[in-house]
C-alpha cells in the first residue's frame, strides 16, 4: 500500500515538472495542474494514515506492562535479533542461536527460537527474542565470606596506618602516657577520645601512639571518620583486608554493607586490636558500631568537643608549652639556617604555640631562600592570610595548611548555624583571652539563648574555649587572624565596628569608682583591640586608668590617642592639645619626670599662642610643668615657683578648683623639702579641711594630703604619731583605691619608714622586704617609687644590724638612681650620703671621708648651705675625717 501511494505521488510530480518544457497548451496545463493538486491532496491524506498506523503499532509493541496486568514480553522486529526490556546493568548479550538454545558465559542459557543469553548481573527488566520464548538463568553463585573465627591476622600483625609518623615530634609525652594508661586500664572495649582545635595535633598524637604501640596489637587500623559513609567504607576495607589471605575472591566481591558487618563481627570476637577513628564529626556516628564491640581498644580524634563523655574517656589537647613550641619550630627549620632563639620564641608566641602552624612556618622557612624567622614574623603580622596559607610543598591536602584546616571547620559551622560564624567574626576582633560573654549582649538583637547556642557550636568545634564557669570565652590568636584575613575589607570593617559598639555598651558608667575597676581591668585588653584611639569610649578607659593608678598603660594609650586626634583634627585643635597635655602628665606619673618636663615645656608656648596666656588650660600646663621640673632634679626655687602660681590659680581657676588645691599641696611639700617641716605641716593642716569639703573625706587626693600631713608630723619629731596616723589611714587607702594602687604603696612605704623611726628597725626592714616586689610589679623596677623603696630597705637593713648588707645594697642602688633620677635629685643625694655612712661603719673611715668630700659641695649647691641634709653631710665629713686620721 505504501509503495503504491508513493508511485502515484511520484508520477504526478513528474507530469508537473515536464509539462512546461514540452510546450503544452495553457488550457492543458491548467487542467493538469488542477488534477495534480487534487491528486496530491489525496496522496497526503493517505500518507498520514499510513504513518499513524505504523506509530500506533510501535507504541503498542514498546509500552511497559501495567502495574495491574501481567508483563507483556518484548518482541524482536526481525529473526534472531535480541530485545532488552527494562534496564540491564553489568551483563552482556550474545546472539548465537542454534537449535533453539543459546549458551552464554557464566553458565547462562536461554531456550526458544531467537533466544538470548545474559551473563552477569541483570538488575532490572528482561531479555527475550521471538514469540513465546522463555529465559532461565543459572548464574554462578558469589562465594561467601569465611566465618570470623576462622580468620586471624598474620603472625607479624596487620597494620593499616595512613602514613609513617613524622620524624619531628616534640612534646606530648604526658598525653601519650595518658593514652597508654587509659587504653591499658582493663578488660572490655576501651575508648579514648582526643578533642581539640584543628591543627592542635590530635591526629599526630594518635598516629604516634598507634605506631609506637603497634607491636602490642595484632591489628592496628586507621579509619577516616568525618562522615558516616567514610566510616562504613573504612570498616569494609578492614573486613576485606582481614579476609585477603583466606578468601580473597569473596572479600573482593562482598558488598560494602556485608564487609562492614563482617569486620564488626570479627572485632567483637577478637581482642588485641586498636582501631583509630580519625576526625570524627559526631559521636552519634560511632555509637552504633561501638555498641556492638566487647573487647579491644578504640581511639577517636575529633574537632568537636561535645558528646564524647558517653563514649569513653576524653583528653582535651591544648597548645604546646612555649619551650616545646620553640623546640618544634627549630627542629622543623633544621640546622642549615642560623636562628636567633629570641626571634624564634617571638614567632612561636605569635603562632600561639599551635603545632600545625609551627610546622607550616618551619617548613616554609626551611624551603624558601632568604626566609628566616624574623622575615616570616613580619609576613605573619603584615599579611597573615598569605603567611598562614604558605605551603612550600604546594600540597592541596587540607591537613597540612592552617587556613585550609579551618576552612573545612568553618564551612561545617556555617551549615549548622550561620549566626555562629558571624559571631566568630566579631570575636576575632577582640583580644584572644577572657572576653566576658555579657559583652555579646545585643549581638544582632539576638536573645541570650540564641547567643548561647551559637557559642556552644563554636565551642563544640574548639574554635573558642569557654571558661570553667561559662561566663567568658577565649579564641586562639591564629583563629582570629585567619577569620579576619579571609574577610573582604568592608566585612572586616563592619565586624570591627560591631565589636567596638558592643564593648562600649559594656563599659561601666563610673570609671573612677573602685567598684567598677575589676570590670574595666577585665575589658581593658579588648578595649585596646577594638576601640578607636580617638573615640570617647577610649577616653573613658583613660579616665579609669588614671583613677586606678595604671599610669604606664595610660601613657601608651594616651600616646595613641594623641596621634589619632592629631591626624584627624590637626595639631592645634583643642582636643589634640588636651590629649598632648595628658600624655605629658601620664609620662611623669609613669616615672619619667624629665620626659614629662620636656613635653610640658614644648607644649606651653603652643597653649599660650592658641588659647591665650591667661586661659585656664595654659595655667594648668604651667602648674604641671613646675611639678615635673622639680621632680626632674631642679629642686632649687620650687617653693618660690609654687608660691607665685597659687594666687594665679586661685584667681583664674578658683580657690577650690582641683588644680588649685593640688598646687597648694605641692607648695606645702616643697616647703618641707627645703627644710621647713613645720611650715609644710601647717600648710597641710590648713588645706586638709578644704580637700574634705570640696572632694570628700575619702577622695584619693584627700587621703594623699592626710598621708603627707602624717609624714611632716613625723619630720617634726613625732615619729610614733606619724606611724599611728598612717596605720589608721592605710585601710582607708586600700578600701578606696585598692591594695596595689601607687598611692597605697607609697603610704605603706611611709608607714614602714616611720615604724623604723619610732624604734622598730627590724619591723621597718621586714615591711619593706614584703613591699618591694609589689612596687616592682605595679610600677616597674626603675620607677622612682620603687627605687625609694629599695633605698629604704637598704637603710633599715643597716639600722637592724646588717651594716655590710646595707653597704652592698646602696652600692648597687646609687648608679641606678643616678641614671634613672639624675645625680642631683634629693633622693639620689640621700642615698649617696647613706652609702658613705655605712662605708665608714663597716670600718672604711677613709672611704667614708672621701665620699663625703665629693658629696658636700653638691648638697650645698642643690639643697642650700643651711638645709638640714647639708648640715648633716658637713657633720659626717668632719666625723669620718677625724676617724680616718686616728686610724693612721
Amino acid at each position: 500500500m505504501t509503495v503504491t501511494v508513493s508511485v502515484l505521488a511520484l508520477a504526478a510530480g513528474l507530469v508537473g515538472f515536464f509539462a512546461d518544457p514540452l510546450h503544452l497548451p495553457d488550457a492543458v496545463l491548467d487542467v493538469l495542474d488542477k488534477r495534480a493538486s487534487v491528486l496530491s491532496l489525496f496522496v497526503g491524506i493517505a500518507g498520514l494514515a499510513v504513518a499513524g498506523a505504523g506509530l500506533l503499532a510501535q507504541l503498542r509493541q514498546q509500552a511497559p506492562p501495567s502495574s495491574n496486568a501481567p508483563a507483556v514480553p518484548s518482541v524482536s522486529s526481525g529473526p534472531g535479533s535480541p530485545v532488552v526490556g527494562g534496564a540491564m546493568s553489568g551483563g552482556m548479550v550474545v546472539g548465537q542461536v542454534s537449535g533453539g538454545t543459546v549458551t552464554g558465559p557464566g553458565g547462562a542459557t536461554a531456550g526458544g527460537d531467537r533466544a538470548v543469553a545474559v551473563a552477569g548481573d541483570l538488575t532490572t527488566g528482561m531479555l527475550i527474542t521471538g514469540d513465546g520464548a522463555t529465559i532461565t538463568t543459572t548464574a554462578e553463585a558469589r562465594p561467601p565470606l569465611p566465618p570470623v573465627g576462622a580468620v586471624e591476622p598474620p603472625a607479624t600483625g596487620l597494620t593499616g596506618l595512613p602514613r609513617r609518623p613524622p620524624e619531628v615530634f616534640v612534646g606530648r609525652r604526658e598525653q601519650l602516657e595518658q593514652l597508654e594508661t587509659v587504653l591499658g586500664s582493663g578488660p572490655g572495649v576501651i575508648t579514648q577520645t582526643v578533642v581539640g582545635l584543628g591543627g592542635i595535633g590530635k591526629s599526630e598524637l594518635a598516629l604516634q601512639y598507634a605506631h609506637q604501640n603497634r607491636d602490642a596489637y595484632r591489628l592496628v587500623w586507621w579509619i577516616t571518620a568525618d562522615t558516616p559513609e567514610r566510616i562504613q567504607a573504612g570498616l569494609a576495607e578492614l573486613g576485606r583486608a582481614l579476609c585477603a589471605g583466606v578468601a580473597s575472591s569473596a572479600a573482593a566481591q562482598a558488598p560494602a554493607e556485608e564487609a562492614e558487618a563482617w569486620a564488626l563481627a570479627w572485632l567483637a570476637a577478637h581482642d588485641d586490636w586498636l582501631v583509630v577513628f580519625d576526625n570524627a564529626e559526631d559521636a552519634e556516628d560511632l555509637q552504633p558500631y561501638l555498641g556492638r564491640l566487647r573487647t579491644g581498644h578504640v581511639l577517636v580524634t575529633s574537632r568537636r568537643a561535645v558528646g564524647w563523655r558517653d563514649v569513653g574517656e576524653v583528653l582535651r589537647l591544648e597548645v604546646l608549652p612555649r619551650a616545646e613550641a620553640v623546640e618544634l619550630l627549630l627542629e622543623v627549620i633544621g640546622t642549615e639556617t642560623v636562628i636567633d632563639r629570641a626571634t624564634a620564641e617571638e614567632l612561636a608566641a605569635e603562632l600561639g604555640e599551635l603545632p600545625l602552624a609551627l610546622k607550616q612556618a618551619g617548613a616554609y622557612i626551611a624551603a624558601t631562600p632568604g626566609m628566616d624567622p624574623a622575615a616570616y614574623l613580619d609576613l605573619l603580622r603584615t599579611t597573615p592570610a598569605r603567611a598562614l596559607s604558605a605551603d612550600p610543598r604546594h600540597d592541596t591536602a587540607t591537613d597540612r595548611v592552617v587556613t585550609r584546616v579551618w576552612q573545612v571547620t568553618c564551612a561545617r559551622i556555617e551549615r549548622i548555624d550561620p549566626r555562629a560564624m558571624r559571631l566568630l567574626r566579631i570575636l576575632a576582633c577582640y583580644a584572644p583571652d577572657d572576653l566576658p560573654c555579657e559583652v555579646l549582649t545585643g549581638f544582632e538583637d539576638a536573645d541570650a539563648a540564641a547567643i548561647a547556642d551559637a557559642l556552644g557550636i563554636l565551642a563544640s568545634y574548639s574554635m573558642i574555649n569557654r571558661s570553667p564557669d561559662g561566663r567568658a570565652v577565649s579564641v586562639h590568636r591564629l583563629v582570629q587572624a585567619v577569620t579576619l584575613a579571609t574577610l573582604p575589607d568592608d566585612a572586616r570593617t563592619a565586624a570591627r565596628t560591631a565589636a567596638a559598639g558592643l564593648l562600649q555598651a559594656a563599659l561601666p558608667d563610673d570609671p573612677e569608682h573602685i567598684s567598677s575597676w575589676p570590670a574595666y581591668t577585665r575589658l581593658l585588653p579588648h578595649a585596646q583591640a577594638v576601640l578607636d584611639a580617638g573615640s570617647d569610649a577610649m577616653n573613658t578607659v583613660l579616665v579609669h586608668l588614671n583613677a586606678s593608678g595604671d599610669y604606664r598603660t595610660a601613657r601608651t594609650l594616651q600616646h595613641r590617642r594623641y596621634i589619632a586626634l592629631n591626624h584627624a583634627l590637626g595639631s592645634e585643635h583643642p582636643k589634640t592639645l588636651g590629649a598632648q597635655a595628658n600624655l605629658a602628665f601620664f609620662t611623669g606619673r609613669a616615672g619619667d619626670a624629665a620626659g614629662a618636663r620636656d613635653q610640658f615645656a614644648a607644649l606651653l608656648p603652643v597653649f599660650e599662642r592658641v588659647v591665650g596666656p591667661k586661659h585656664p588650660g595654659t595655667l594648668i600646663v604651667q602648674i604641671h610643668l613646675v611639678a615635673v621640673t622639680e621632680e626632674a632634679g631642679d629642686a632649687a626655687g620650687a617653693r618660690d615657683r609654687y608660691a607665685a602660681l597659687v594666687p594665679v590659680a586661685e584667681r583664674v581657676l578658683g580657690p577650690e578648683h582641683p588644680e588649685t588645691l593640688a598646687a597648694r599641696a605641692n607648695l606645702a611639700s616643697w616647703t618641707g623639702q627645703m627644710g621647713n617641716a613645720a611650715g609644710a605641716r601647717d600648710q597641710l593642716t590648713a588645706l586638709l579641711p578644704v580637700f574634705e569639703q570640696v572632694m570628700g573625706p575619702k577622695h584619693p587626693e584627700t587621703l594623699t594630703a592626710r598621708a603627707n600631713l602624717a609624714s611632716w608630723t613625723g619630720q617634726m619629731g613625732n615619729a610614733a604619731g606619724a606611724r599611728d596616723q598612717l596605720t589608721a589611714l592605710l585601710p582607708v587607702f586600700e578600701q578606696v583605691m585598692g591594695p596595689k594602687h601607687p598611692e597605697t604603696l607609697t603610704a605603706r612605704g611611709n608607714l614602714a619608714s616611720w615604724t623604723g623611726n619610732a624604734g622598730d628597725a627590724a619591723g621597718a626592714r621586714d615591711q619593706l622586704t614584703a613591699l618591694l616586689p609589689v612596687f616592682e610589679q605595679v610600677m616597674g623596677p626603675k620607677h622612682p617609687g620603687t627605687l625609694m623603696a629599695r633605698a629604704g630597705l637598704a637603710f633599715w637593713t643597716g639600722k637592724a644590724g646588717d651594716v655590710a648588707g646595707a653597704r652592698d645594697r646602696y652600692a648597687a642602688l646609687v648608679p641606678v638612681l643616678e641614671r634613672a633620677l639624675g645625680p642631683e635629685r634629693p633622693g639620689t643625694l640621700t642615698a649617696r650620703a647613706n652609702l658613705a655612712a655605712v662605708t665608714g661603719e663597716t670600718g672604711d673611715a677613709a672611704g667614708a671621708r672621701d665620699q663625703y668630700e665629693a658629696l658636700l659641695p653638691v648638697f650645698e649647691r642643690v639643697m642650700g648651705p643651711k638645709h638640714p641634709d647639708t648640715l648633716a653631710a658637713r657633720a659626717s665629713l668632719a666625723r669620718w675625717t677625724k676617724e680616718a686620721e686616728e686610724r693612721l
